[in-house]
């Protein structure tokens, strides 16, 4: 019998968590260095973008142990963005995941340095994959670096900096988020994909539903926040358009994620119940 995501991710998530602790076990000869990477990088998490990087390795039945290391990757550009995002010059924030963030344990310089190292450290470990040919370790590299950079991550990230003290235009919010949230989703979908061959079909459709995905997420985070704090955020998009208007957009938005996968079952001729199962995710706030 097929798994579905959640399945999945009970396999797959403590495989994850060991990747990531082997993988950083000793980059460093600091011990302070050291302690901050392990410390910002183990802290706990959902494991969401390499778990569905290795669900579309899945879906192509693709060995999925082969390629931990590489789809594990982008947890370290996330990782080095929270530690960022934490710091007192942008968000000053003093807890991350119920623990001290990075900069209260360590200190903003360590800090700083710590999500400066994580960055280069993804691209090593792609990089240096095994099972991966040359085209394919370019390709992933390229991709994330777009995905993490001016025109993903770090832009979105500069567009909401800059939004601050004024209310968005909801259309302004949507570039925002599909950088600065979606953008690495969307990798990982396409991560997968440049792993497993796909065709240029099927990339088109696994990026639609990365985007989608993304952007869905952005929204149960919105929706989610704001029930345990109305109010709280001014630029989300409940304060926008209303907690039912972000509701019927979610819905929209994981319908387009749907229709996706049904096109990648037409065009390969696989059972993509991973990914279709995936989209369970927002059910909660969909039906509140």
């Amino acid at each position: 019998m097929n798994m579905n995501f959640n399945q999945f991710t009970q396999k797959m998530h403590p495989q994850i968590e060991e990747t990531l602790t082997h993988g950083l076990a000793s980059v460093s000869s600091n011990n302070e260095l050291q302690a901050a990477l392990e410390y910002a990088t183990l802290a706990g998490g959902k494991r969401l973008r390499p778990l569905l990087t290795l669900a579309v390795l899945q879906s192509y039945h693709v060995n999925t142990q082969a390629y931990l290391k590489a789809a594990s990757a982008v947890e370290l550009i996330h990782s080095y963005s929270l530690i960022h995002d934490d710091l007192p010059i942008m968000d000053d924030d003093d807890l991350r995941r119920g623990q001290p963030t990075t900069h209260r344990k360590f200190g903003a310089a360590i800090a700083l340095l710590a999500g400066d190292a994580l960055q280069p450290l993804a691209f090593e470990w792609l990089l240096s994959a095994e099972h991966l040919s040359s085209q394919q370790k370019l390709a992933l590299a390229q991709t994330l670096a777009q995905a993490a950079g001016v025109g993903g991550m770090v832009g979105g990230q500069v567009e909401d900096w800059q939004m601050t003290g004024r209310t968005p235009q909801v259309a302004e919010l949507d570039q925002i988020h599909q950088k600065k949230t979606g953008a690495l989703i969307t990798y990982a979908c396409q991560a997968g994909g440049i792993m497993a061959n796909a065709s240029l079909v099927e990339m088109q459709a696994l990026i639609r539903f990365g985007q989608a995905f993304g952007f869905a997420f952005q929204l149960k985070d919105d929706l989610n926040d704001w029930q345990q704090d109305k109010g709280a955020d001014k630029n989300a998009y409940p304060a926008l358009i209303g907690f039912k208007a972000t509701q019927e957009r979610l819905k929209a938005t994981v319908e387009q994620a749907q229709q996706a996968v049904a096109e990648l079952v037409q065009v390969s001729q696989l059972d993509w119940e991973l990914l279709k199962t995936s989209l369970a995710y927002f059910e909660d706030v969909m039906e509140n």
